[in-house]
């Protein structure tokens, strides 16, 4: 029985590999992990510490790779071009994998030609503005916002058409204001510049990452959206609280690892299996729920992984409709 076991696993190992890795690239190979923004962004931090957790599940190397521009759609393209080879990763959010291809002319996939193999969070959105506004709460930034027709605030995101282009783009149409849109390459250099003072606010995630930097005096958190205070600033309050924007809404944000829709069955289930393993791992758990300041989402299979992902395109679609930010 030794002797055909032996026999039986021998085309396995002549490929270099083992009999767990039979629906997994070469073990030889190097699987890149993209990051749509520059190194520092919450999103990068997510990727380096998820990456050895998911080379330890894969057995092979995994490298993380920052390409920023074009809203994310830069690494997009760069993933799918990889088609069914399953040796690139995308730790992607709605902003390039959704909201690019509606916004952007230039970029020509589709939402659906990404497949959403393990979600990481869905933080709240927050407004940062600079240590110096002169706005503590809601209510006052929609004043001042109000009040400043001569020299409009300006707000920033990480590209036309991202989630936080979105974001102020409502806050724009609810607060009645015509605050001005400043996009950048990725969220480190529009912290510096907010950080800096020559940015008056951005919509972002509140996440453990972002709510550490903050409390370092150089921006603040002013306002919280959703309808219940986060308890990594329970002293902010939300839009709901606020007298101005009570019932101010926009879209969310969450952030995971797809992969191309072109990739075989078999191998989307090992690389599933693989972010999920390695998301469980203390050390790897302890990390991103670090980063992101709340507790991980909890683990969802592959056919509630589509029903997500479908949903979440026809929520956004919509909203980039009633933004009339729509180039097609």
């Amino acid at each position: 029985m030794l002797r055909r076991a032996l026999l039986q696993a021998l085309p396995l190992m002549a490929c270099g590999l083992t009999p767990a890795l039979a629906d997994t690239p070469a073990s030889n190979s190097v699987t890149t992990l993209y990051v749509p923004f520059p190194a520092g962004g919450t999103s990068d931090v997510f990727a380096r510490t998820l990456a050895p957790g998911l080379a330890a599940q894969l057995q092979r190397t995994v490298v993380v790779e920052n390409l920023s521009g074009a809203s994310g759609s830069i690494a997009g393209n760069k993933v799918l071009s990889r088609g069914a080879a399953g040796d690139a990763l995308f730790l992607g959010s709605p902003t390039e994998t959704i909201l690019a291809p509606i916004i952007l002319k230039a970029v020509k996939y589709s939402p659906t030609d990404f497949r959403l193999v393990h979600l990481i969070s869905k933080p709240s959105l927050a407004v940062y503005v600079r240590a110096d506004l002169p706005a503590n709460n809601i209510d006052e930034l929609v004043a001042l916002a109000r009040s400043a027709k001569d020299k409009p605030l300006n707000y920033g995101s990480v590209g036309v058409g991202s989630v936080y282009h979105l974001a102020g783009d409502a806050f724009n149409q609810a607060a009645g204001v015509n605050m001005t849109h400043v996009p950048y390459r990725g969220g480190s250099p529009l912290l510096q510049d907010l950080m800096g003072g020559q940015l008056d606010l951005a919509f972002f995630p509140l996440d453990g990452h972002l709510a550490k930097m903050a409390a370092g005096g150089k921006m603040r958190i002013i306002g919280v959206t959703g309808t219940a205070r986060s308890p990594l600033v329970p002293g902010v309050g939300t839009f709901a609280e606020s007298k101005s924007l009570p019932r101010f809404t926009t879209v969310d944000v969450w952030g995971g690892v797809l992969v191309p829709k072109a990739t075989p069955e078999a191998l989307v289930q090992s690389l599933h299996r693989a972010a999920q393993e390695a998301a469980s791992r203390p050390e790897i758990r302890k990390g991103l729920e670090a980063t992101a300041g709340v507790p991980l989402m909890p683990p969802m299979s592959l056919e509630q992984l589509s029903a997500f992902y479908a949903q979440e395109i026809a929520q956004f679609q919509e909203a980039a409709r009633r933004a009339k930010l729509d180039a097609n």
